[in-house]
């Protein structure tokens, strides 16, 4: 069972393929249209001039808005070559009733579903032993029949440079198991 051919050489590099490349801002071909129609907000380049200002507390009041989640479904990853019977990349944004407002990305999740246990305990090991190769600072446990793995960029401070994974079976199917990649914040999470 291969993982991707080009190997990353980080934790942070092969979060941001597994998550399409929407955090290096390059987003992969399979998802351009998904991004454009549904979370445009991760096709902007961000703005690096500017200031910060402080305000006191309640000054601005954010305007009305609704939570959406949108999620885009796949049977092929271009990064994850291990046997899996379908994925989702689902991204959770606040969009307000103001134009002004610019959308505000709340949660980003990606998972893997398997047929099997067996199939989804290889992807999990095969993962867990990749990215223990790396430069990690790795925890990994096993609660309640959840196995979870969190690894670390030791050398790394972007957001998405450290990556939970936890595999379950999946309640709501028969014989599903699934592979949840999570963003934390740190180890403790």
């Amino acid at each position: 069972m291969p993982l991707p051919q080009n190997l990353p050489k980080s934790v942070t590099e092969y979060t941001d393929q597994l998550f399409f490349g929407i955090f290096s801002q390059t987003p992969h071909s399979a998802i351009s249209v998904f991004l454009t129609r549904h979370v445009p907000t991760l096709l902007k380049k961000p703005q690096t001039e500017g200031t910060w200002t402080a305000y006191p507390p309640n000054y601005i009041q954010e305007p009305t808005f609704q939570m959406v989640t949108n999620g885009y479904v796949f049977y092929k990853h271009p990064y994850f070559e291990l046997p899996f019977k379908s994925g989702q990349l689902a991204i959770t944004q606040k969009i307000y009733a103001e134009e002004r407002w610019i959308e505000n990305i709340q949660d980003i999740k990606l998972w893997f579903d398997f047929d099997n246990e067996e199939d989804a305990k290889k992807a999990f090991n095969k993962l867990v032993t990749f990215f223990s190769g790396l430069d990690t600072t790795p925890k990994i446990t096993c609660n309640n029949g959840v196995d979870y793995a969190v690894f670390a960029d030791k050398n790394e401070s972007k957001y998405y440079s450290c990556i939970q994974l936890r595999m379950a079976k999946d309640n709501f199917t028969i014989g599903n198991y699934r592979l949840l990649f999570e963003i934390v914040e740190d180890m403790d999470e």
